[in-house]
This record gives structure tokens, C-alpha cells and sequence, in this order.
């Protein structure tokens, strides 16, 4: 079992980052200090499940414990409240991949851990469900 995948595995399951009580910037993943005006008065908040596609790449080579999963997509997306987040993009042809397009977070399987066979999940983006191949909303 990996503790300290347990131990922070609610900034996985729910994309848990933070907030400034002084200022309200908003940061995934959290810091200690906000770097907009350096308080130090910062709360959990849970970001958005829903946002926009920036730009993408395709990775055909992972790393080890990945390789059933290659080739794998990566976009990075910025959510709803403006905050830009780097995440595997799941369902979705790469040739149909476009900026601007809207995405949602979903639950998935991230990897298996050796004999034990424990299965670590998390979030992942796949296409909106109001979002058409083309990308465009219906």
C-alpha cells in the first residue's frame, strides 16, 4: 500500500486545491502562500470538474507502470474558475482533439501496484457529454 497516496488521495479523488482567504485566488495544486499577495490564510476548495481544453500532446512512451496505457494523451485544461490543470485525456481520438473544447473530470483507474494488485484511482478528462465529436456544443 502506498501511505502517501492514501494520505492526499482527496486532491485525486475530488481535485482538492485552495484557496486565499485574503485575496480569493484560487491554486491547484495548493500552496502555502499565496502567490498573489503572500498570505499564508489559505483553505481547502474543491475546483471544478468542468473546463476548457488549452493544448494537448500525445506521449507515446510512459513511464514504468504506465506502458498498457500508451500512447497517452495529456491536455492541460483550464477550469471553470480559471485555474490551469495538467491531466490524462481519456475517450476521446486524438484526431479529434481541439482547442477550446470542453471537458469533464471523470473517476478512473490510474494504475495497478505490483503483486499486491491494488488499484489506485483518480481523475482524469474525457469530452463533455454536451460536447459533439467536431468539439462544437449541440
Amino acid at each position: 500500500m502506498s501511505l502517501p497516496f492514501w494520505r492526499t488521495r482527496d486532491r485525486y479523488y475530488r481535485i482538492l486545491g485552495n484557496i486565499c482567504e485574503k485575496c480569493g485566488k484560487e491554486y491547484f495544486p495548493p500552496v502555502s502562500v499565496c502567490l498573489n499577495c503572500r498570505s499564508t490564510k489559505l483553505k481547502d476548495k474543491e475546483m471544478p470538474k468542468t473546463g476548457t481544453l488549452v493544448s494537448y500532446t500525445l506521449q507515446r512512451e510512459s513511464m514504468h507502470g504506465f506502458e498498457e496505457q500508451e500512447p497517452m494523451i495529456f491536455g492541460l485544461i483550464k477550469l471553470e474558475n480559471g485555474v490551469k490543470i495538467i491531466s490524462q485525456l481519456v475517450d476521446i481520438p486524438y484526431e479529434s482533439l481541439n482547442e477550446g473544447m470542453k471537458l469533464v473530470a471523470v473517476f478512473r483507474r490510474i494504475k495497478s501496484e505490483g503483486e499486491s494488485g491494488q488499484i489506485f484511482y483518480g481523475y482524469k478528462f474525457s469530452r463533455s457529454r454536451d460536447t459533439r465529436l467536431d468539439g462544437n456544443t449541440s
